[in-house]
Protein backbone atom coordinates (compact mmCIF):
# COMPACT_ATOMS: atom_id res chain seq x y z
CA UNK A 1 0.00 0.00 0.00
CA UNK A 2 1.06 3.72 -0.44
CA UNK A 3 2.88 5.25 2.57
CA UNK A 4 2.23 8.36 3.46
CA UNK A 5 3.74 11.27 6.06
CA UNK A 6 2.20 11.01 9.71
CA UNK A 7 3.47 12.59 13.34
CA UNK A 8 3.13 9.02 14.68
CA UNK A 9 5.38 6.60 14.88
CA UNK A 10 7.99 5.48 12.19
CA UNK A 11 6.78 8.69 10.33
CA UNK A 12 4.82 7.10 8.02
CA UNK A 13 0.77 5.72 7.72
CA UNK A 14 -1.29 4.37 5.36
CA UNK A 15 -4.93 5.69 4.66
CA UNK A 16 -7.07 3.84 6.04
CA UNK A 17 -9.99 4.33 4.32
CA UNK A 18 -8.18 2.33 1.16
CA UNK A 19 -8.49 -0.78 3.42
CA UNK A 20 -11.72 -3.53 3.05
CA UNK A 21 -12.70 -5.30 6.18
CA UNK A 22 -13.27 -4.03 9.69
CA UNK A 23 -10.85 -2.90 12.51
CA UNK A 24 -11.30 -4.95 15.55
CA UNK A 25 -10.91 -4.13 19.22
CA UNK A 26 -11.39 -4.40 22.42
CA UNK A 27 -11.08 -3.09 26.16
CA UNK A 28 -7.57 -2.72 27.00
CA UNK A 29 -6.69 -2.63 30.72
CA UNK A 30 -3.61 -1.20 32.37
CA UNK A 31 -0.89 -4.54 31.43
CA UNK A 32 -2.46 -6.04 28.59
CA UNK A 33 -0.25 -6.73 26.18
CA UNK A 34 -1.28 -6.91 22.46
CA UNK A 35 1.47 -8.99 19.83
CA UNK A 36 1.12 -8.87 16.07
CA UNK A 37 3.41 -9.48 13.12
CA UNK A 38 5.26 -6.39 12.09
CA UNK A 39 3.35 -6.11 8.59
CA UNK A 40 0.03 -5.82 10.53
CA UNK A 41 -1.90 -2.59 10.05
CA UNK A 42 -2.30 -0.79 13.13
CA UNK A 43 -3.58 1.83 14.72
CA UNK A 44 -4.14 3.63 17.96
CA UNK A 45 -7.00 5.64 19.49
CA UNK A 46 -6.20 8.84 20.51
CA UNK A 47 -5.32 9.39 23.96
CA UNK A 48 -7.77 11.84 25.68
CA UNK A 49 -7.17 12.01 29.25
CA UNK A 50 -6.14 15.00 30.65
CA UNK A 51 -4.04 13.50 33.46
CA UNK A 52 -3.03 9.96 31.87
CA UNK A 53 -0.07 9.06 29.89
CA UNK A 54 -0.03 5.73 27.66
CA UNK A 55 3.49 4.43 26.96
CA UNK A 56 3.90 1.75 24.01
CA UNK A 57 6.84 -0.63 23.94
CA UNK A 58 8.29 -1.63 20.64
CA UNK A 59 9.93 -5.00 21.00
CA UNK A 60 11.17 -7.00 17.44
CA UNK A 61 11.88 -10.34 17.68
CA UNK A 62 13.32 -12.21 14.36
CA UNK A 63 14.14 -15.76 13.49
CA UNK A 64 18.05 -17.14 13.10
CA UNK A 65 18.79 -16.71 9.70
CA UNK A 66 16.07 -14.31 8.81
CA UNK A 67 17.39 -11.63 6.57
CA UNK A 68 18.14 -8.43 8.31
CA UNK A 69 17.94 -4.70 7.60
CA UNK A 70 21.91 -2.87 8.43
CA UNK A 71 20.31 -0.62 11.05
CA UNK A 72 18.61 -3.23 12.52
CA UNK A 73 22.07 -3.63 14.12
CA UNK A 74 22.44 -0.54 15.15
CA UNK A 75 21.18 1.10 18.78
CA UNK A 76 17.47 2.08 18.34
CA UNK A 77 17.44 5.87 16.88
CA UNK A 78 21.61 5.64 16.69
CA UNK A 79 21.15 8.19 13.65
CA UNK A 80 19.53 11.12 15.87
CA UNK A 81 21.96 10.85 19.03
CA UNK A 82 24.97 8.81 18.01
CA UNK A 83 24.96 6.02 20.70
CA UNK A 84 27.13 3.37 20.17
CA UNK A 85 27.29 -0.17 21.21
CA UNK A 86 30.58 0.58 23.39
CA UNK A 87 27.95 3.30 24.75
CA UNK A 88 25.11 0.88 25.42
CA UNK A 89 28.06 -1.92 26.87
CA UNK A 90 30.02 0.53 29.05
CA UNK A 91 28.95 -0.52 32.50
CA UNK A 92 27.75 -4.26 31.30
CA UNK A 93 29.83 -6.77 34.17
CA UNK A 94 29.76 -9.72 31.88
CA UNK A 95 30.45 -10.21 28.05
CA UNK A 96 28.66 -13.34 27.05
CA UNK A 97 25.58 -11.79 25.01
CA UNK A 98 27.85 -8.62 23.37
CA UNK A 99 27.59 -8.25 19.87
CA UNK A 100 25.54 -12.33 20.36
CA UNK A 101 24.54 -11.16 16.50
CA UNK A 102 27.56 -11.49 15.31
CA UNK A 103 27.89 -15.03 16.22
CA UNK A 104 24.30 -15.78 13.96
CA UNK A 105 24.49 -16.52 10.18
CA UNK A 106 21.83 -13.67 9.15
CA UNK A 107 21.88 -11.94 5.59
CA UNK A 108 22.44 -8.48 6.00
CA UNK A 109 21.14 -5.64 3.39
CA UNK A 110 21.10 -2.80 3.08
CA UNK A 111 18.54 -0.07 4.69
CA UNK A 112 15.81 0.88 2.54
CA UNK A 113 15.36 4.97 3.14
CA UNK A 114 13.03 5.52 0.35
CA UNK A 115 9.73 4.98 2.41
CA UNK A 116 11.08 7.81 4.80
CA UNK A 117 12.02 9.80 2.01
CA UNK A 118 9.24 9.95 0.26
CA UNK A 119 6.81 10.94 3.47
CA UNK A 120 9.51 13.40 4.11
CA UNK A 121 8.87 15.05 0.97
CA UNK A 122 5.31 14.68 1.96
CA UNK A 123 5.61 16.59 4.55
CA UNK A 124 7.25 19.08 2.72
CA UNK A 125 5.13 20.05 0.67
CA UNK A 126 2.28 20.00 3.49
CA UNK A 127 4.31 22.65 5.38
CA UNK A 128 4.79 24.78 2.79
CA UNK A 129 1.06 25.11 2.25
CA UNK A 130 0.53 25.68 6.23
CA UNK A 131 -0.35 22.21 7.78
CA UNK A 132 0.31 22.54 11.53
CA UNK A 133 1.37 18.26 11.10
CA UNK A 134 3.89 19.20 8.65
CA UNK A 135 5.32 22.30 10.50
CA UNK A 136 5.46 19.97 13.54
CA UNK A 137 7.47 17.39 11.79
CA UNK A 138 9.75 20.33 10.02
CA UNK A 139 10.59 21.44 13.50
CA UNK A 140 11.38 18.04 14.40
CA UNK A 141 13.81 17.75 11.84
CA UNK A 142 15.26 20.87 12.75
CA UNK A 143 16.01 19.68 16.09
CA UNK A 144 17.10 16.29 15.37
CA UNK A 145 19.84 17.53 13.20
CA UNK A 146 20.38 21.25 12.70
CA UNK A 147 22.80 20.71 9.59
CA UNK A 148 21.68 18.02 7.84
CA UNK A 149 19.72 18.62 4.15
CA UNK A 150 16.89 17.41 5.66
CA UNK A 151 16.58 20.28 8.47
CA UNK A 152 17.79 22.90 5.94
CA UNK A 153 14.96 22.00 3.29
CA UNK A 154 12.71 21.92 6.35
CA UNK A 155 13.65 25.47 7.07
CA UNK A 156 12.97 26.52 3.71
CA UNK A 157 9.47 24.69 3.75
CA UNK A 158 8.71 26.93 7.29
CA UNK A 159 10.07 30.29 5.25
CA UNK A 160 6.94 32.36 4.53
CA UNK A 161 7.54 32.95 0.99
Amino acid sequence: MNHHFSLGAGGLCIHTDELEGQWHSTNYEIGDTLIFPALTVHQALPNLTEDRLRVSLDNRYQKLGDTLSEHMLEPHLNIFNNLTWEDVYKDWENDDLKYYWENQDNRIIPRDLSYSEKGFAEALELAKTGDERAHLAMNRAIRRDPNSPQAQAAREALTPA
